[in-house]
């Protein structure tokens, strides 16, 4: 999906939310504005969709290393992060059902496999 419709998708969520009616919808909009300010990277993202889009020309705010035969990769970039699904995915092998004998030191010891494990793969 280009990062131009995922940013699409992504603004359409927010105007639903800010429509949303009574107390628990204003504060799931409030919840997800304060989310989406305090993302840097989305920011970027949104910026860079500009640029690629045509609708902007200013590269000021993008990171300095970032040139503009970079930009184009960024036509498919993902505004997701997997992180996330990884740290479950360990969580989720850590407390399967045949690992009811662990000691709590051990416990300690295999998340710190499990991190350091994560870390080298390519």
């Amino acid at each position: 999906m280009p990062l131009s419709e995922s940013l699409d998708i992504l603004e359409k969520v927010q105007i639903q939310l800010q429509m949303a009616q009574g107390n628990e919808g204003q504060k799931v909009y409030e919840k997800f504005e304060t989310v989406l300010n305090k993302n840097s990277g989305l920011k970027i993202l949104k910026q860079i969709s500009k640029i690629i889009g045509g609708e902007s020309d200013n590269m000021d705010d993008l990171p300095e290393d970032l040139t503009t035969n970079d930009l184009i990769f960024y036509k498919f970039a993902p505004i997701t992060s997997v992180d996330v699904e990884r740290s479950f995915s360990i969580y989720k092998n850590l407390l399967t059902d045949n690992q009811r004998s662990f000691k709590l030191e051990n416990i300690r010891k295999y998340i710190l496999l499990q991190c350091n494990t994560g870390n080298q793969e390519g």
